[in-house]
């Protein structure tokens, strides 16, 4: 018989055990799997680096990306962990050099949902949002900016099914032609703000203003890259007069990893 691989038998023991629960700490696989904690510092890293599982920043939890058959219970979308992984080095940048924090959001079919954040590094003591968490793709600042990429009628379809889905909750104060002119409003100051009402499901999040801009992915918008900072501090004119700039120059460098990121696995793919 031919002898098991010993290190391909523990890093498949970590797949499996991650593939068992949303998000796990280096402490807590240790004690599940049993294994060192130096030994699972180098099978960590192996497979961050390869894809396989990503690591979160705000939390430190390392999250599953891909499926096994069966017993895989809560799977970091591949498209989420891509967009987070690469978006997050350009944003530690923004916040190393302007100190807000910013969130990078992945659309996810009729909500956003926060695949990084550099609120950690913040000197500024923003609430930390927990990874993974949804927002609202009708009245974050996120979700509008994404919208206002889209063709219209592609909006008022998503509109529509989410209506008809869900009704019309507290997070999302708007009718059709109230998001209709935020959406107009959008398009012509160049980036995305909450819809005025909208509360957030994390109460002292409703404290901090936000505007974003998309990220773009092979010409459409695939998600988008926000500053935060207390409401009570300035008004999202004053804020984005400061800081739009670097948001924007942030977005594109992370556009175009994106793309040479897409283009490096058609190569690969075509030989």
């Amino acid at each position: 018989m031919l002898k098991e691989n010993r290190s391909l038998e523990r890093g498949l023991i970590i797949l499996e055990t991650l593939a068992q629960h949303p998000a796990l700490t280096l402490a807590e696989l240790h004690r599940l799997t049993g294994l060192p904690k130096s030994t699972l510092r180098r099978l960590l890293a192996t497979l961050v680096a390869r894809r396989f599982i990503r690591r979160s920043l705000s939390d430190r939890k390392y999250r599953s990306v891909v499926t096994i058959p069966e017993i895989s219970a809560a799977v970091v979308p591949p498209a989420l962990a891509l967009i987070a992984d690469i978006g997050l080095s350009h944003a530690l940048s923004l916040t190393r050099r302007i100190g807000w924090p910013s969130d990078i959001h992945v659309v996810d079919e009729h909500c956003m949902r926060i695949g990084e954040s550099t609120r950690a590094i913040s000197p500024y003591g923003i609430y930390q949002v927990p990874i993974d968490f949804q927002v609202s793709l009708f009245a974050s600042a996120a979700g509008t900016v994404c919208l206002a990429q889209m063709p219209p009628a592609t909006v008022r379809a998503l509109f529509d099914k989410d209506r008809r889905t869900h009704g019309q909750g507290p997070d999302s104060p708007l009718d059709w032609a109230a998001l209709d002119r935020h959406l107009a409003q959008v398009r012509t100051q160049g980036y995305g703000v909450r819809v005025p009402g909208f509360r957030s499901a994390i109460a002292i999040n409703d404290r901090l203003s936000a505007i974003a801009v998309p990220l773009m992915r092979g010409g459409k918008a695939c998600g988008a890259i926000s500053l935060l900072w207390p409401k009570i501090l300035m008004g999202h004119e004053a804020f984005a007069k400061l800081y739009l700039d670097e948001l924007r120059q942030t977005a594109q460098l992370v556009a175009q990893d994106i793309d040479h990121n897409d283009q490096s696995g058609n190569r690969r793919r075509a030989k």
